[in-house]
């Protein structure tokens, strides 16, 4: 009996060794490759955002960042994914806030709680769109919609995006009969503008000047509190007297993990997050693409989501968007 106390307890003794050294010698977080879930399409602003942050970030954490685009149901679909993760911080979403502020207006089911099921890690910019209209639209300016206006197509990002709500907002406003056309995202709106197939359509800075620059179309306002510097003499929506709240819905790229990913891990990827903001490549590219770095802390991330969920459901309301 005295021999197999023994024996037993030696076994408890080097299991506990065994897991100790475990412990000791596990590696730190991050110690294999990220996953950030984009909820758009490939090629367009947000997922050429993307791209430069993951190389940043894998920059700074030492370990792979790739891209993965899952588009669809206004982001929806790709946040989603990631409310089920594990909480682990190897699975990020890297979005527009539609699907953490949209879509709950959007849609009578929605798989998860954007207020509860994920941990806001960071804002990482402010992303003022542009307005273009094509140059052979039946419209010369947007002063000129109006009641009487007939014919003109607006591209937006889908049912409820953010350029739903801005075209939903001009037809409003203004009493025109646009005719508003969903996309899966920006890109596919973009190459529909540009082959003529859709007048208007919101860009992002680079791509809206490169459209303005081929001479398809022009840039006639954009979406910001103030002008933007590289578009000096491109008008914001309120001094083109469109002050309705629609028009002063916030908009933004963030970066959040699932609920219950540990306070550490969350702290480590808005840290890597604003250092790969500082860096002198991540200043061009984001001053190239006319946005804002912000890099605020995940309590005021969370805030502001909470700000402006009400300002998203008047605008909502205004534009009379229903949800499916």
């Amino acid at each position: 009996m005295r021999v197999r106390l023994v024996i037993r307890s030696m076994v408890a003794a080097l299991l506990l060794a065994t897991g100790a050294a475990h412990a000791q010698t596990e590696a730190p977080y991050p110690n294999r490759p990220i996953r950030l879930v984009v909820p758009y399409p490939a090629g367009g602003p947000v997922d050429t955002a993307a791209r430069n942050l993951a190389r940043g970030l894998a920059d700074q954490l030492g370990q792979p960042v790739a891209v993965d685009n899952k588009p669809g149901a206004s982001g929806m679909l790709g946040a989603a994914e990631v409310a089920k993760a594990a909480g682990n911080g190897y699975t990020v979403l890297f979005t527009l806030p539609d699907p953490l502020t949209y879509v709950t207006y959007l849609f009578k089911k929605v798989p998860y709680d954007p207020l509860k099921d994920f941990a806001p890690i960071t804002q990482v910019a402010t992303t003022p769109p542009a307005l273009v209209l094509r140059n052979d639209a039946p419209i010369p300016t947007l002063k000129a919609l109006g009641p009487t206006t007939t014919g003109v197509s607006f591209g937006t990002w889908g049912p409820g995006t953010y350029p739903h709500l801005i075209a939903a907002g001009l037809a409003s406003s203004t009493r025109a009969n646009l005719t508003i056309v969903g996309y899966r995202g920006g890109a596919p709106a973009v190459q529909d503008f540009m082959a003529g197939h859709i007048h208007m359509t919101i860009a992002g800075i680079p791509t809206a000047l490169d459209i303005q620059q081929k001479g398809i179309g022009k840039i006639v306002a954009i979406a910001s509190a103030q002008r933007s510097p590289i578009l000096p003499d491109v008008p914001t929506f309120s001094e083109l007297g469109f002050t309705e709240p629609v028009f002063s819905v916030p908009s933004w790229v963030g970066l959040a993990a699932p609920a219950g990913t540990p306070t550490a891990v969350v702290t480590r990827l808005r840290d890597a997050t604003v250092a790969a903001l500082r860096t002198p490549e991540m200043g061009k590219f984001f001053a190239t693409f006319g946005w804002n770095p912000v890099g605020n802390t995940p309590a005021d991330f969370r805030a502001a989501i909470e700000r402006e969920t009400p300002l998203v459901a008047n605008a909502m309301r205004l534009a009379q968007v229903q949800p499916e």
